[in-house]
């Protein structure tokens, strides 16, 4: 019997992209996948493939990140979540191949891929510091710290929310995606407070997924982008002394 899996795409004015990351979520092999999109508030509405497993939530507002992909997760009742972007692709083995670690690996509760033609450390590594911050939005640096990889998977502080595959029951446990960030760094937080909480989070090599690199700052003056910036500063201040805690 192969295992459920909800795939949680929140979306917000992406028209073709969310078709193609719709169809990319049903054709996956090995595992029962069912689909759950959040318009966000698109204008115009958001519209899915008529298909009995496709769901689609309407939002009349853009409600944020967190609080879109925790309404999303609710609707669901598998015991598996991924959580995938909108611009993101999977392959058709991806999320067997994300699901094994959770199966094998005694407290996974997360794992992610390493995006097609990317290197591992550019979507997960260990846990950001200020001064990775300021490389990123400087455009230093557009990888992660990274970790030792070998293996199949290998365990992370964190992987970036472009797909990310989550036990469910970790992921009532934790409270999902804090919602008072409403565009970053939920994503990370999440994984933090998983590891923080004595559980494991992966990346694995041979989980094929397609999503576009990151992209150059822009607007960082903007409101938006000073809005990010203050929750990335108290994202910060949250988890102080992380690696401390995390090791002892």
């Amino acid at each position: 019997m192969m295992s459920p899996v909800d795939v949680v795409i929140l979306t917000w004015n992406d028209g073709e992209l969310l078709t193609a990351a719709v169809d990319s979520a049903l054709a996956s092999t090995g595992v029962d996948v069912n689909v759950i999109v959040v318009d966000n508030g698109s204008e115009p509405a958001a519209v899915v493939v008529d298909d009995p497993r496709v769901t689609l939530v309407r939002n009349d507002a853009n409600r944020g990140v967190a609080p879109g992909r925790n309404q999303g997760a609710a609707v669901g009742t598998a015991p598996y979540v991924c959580f995938l972007d909108s611009d993101a692709r999977l392959l058709p083995t991806t999320l067997e191949r994300l699901l094994e670690p959770l199966v094998a690996g005694a407290g996974v509760a997360l794992s992610a891929p390493v995006f097609t033609g990317q290197a591992a450390e550019a979507s997960a590594g260990r846990a950001p510091t200020l001064s990775d911050k300021a490389l990123r939005l400087l455009d230093v640096r557009s990888t992660y710290r990274r970790v030792a990889a070998g293996g199949p998977w290998w365990d992370v502080d964190f992987a970036i929310g472009a797909c990310q595959f989550v036990r469910r029951i970790a992921f009532e446990a934790a409270g999902g995606f804090d919602e008072t960030y409403f565009y970053g760094p939920e994503d990370v937080d999440f994984c933090l407070r998983l590891r923080e909480s004595g559980l494991r989070v992966v990346q694995v090599a041979g989980a094929g997924c397609h999503h576009p690199p990151r992209r150059r700052n822009r607007g960082v003056l903007t409101k938006r982008g000073m809005q990010h910036a203050t929750a990335v500063c108290r994202h910060l201040w949250r988890h102080r002394g992380f690696s401390r805690r995390v090791a002892a």
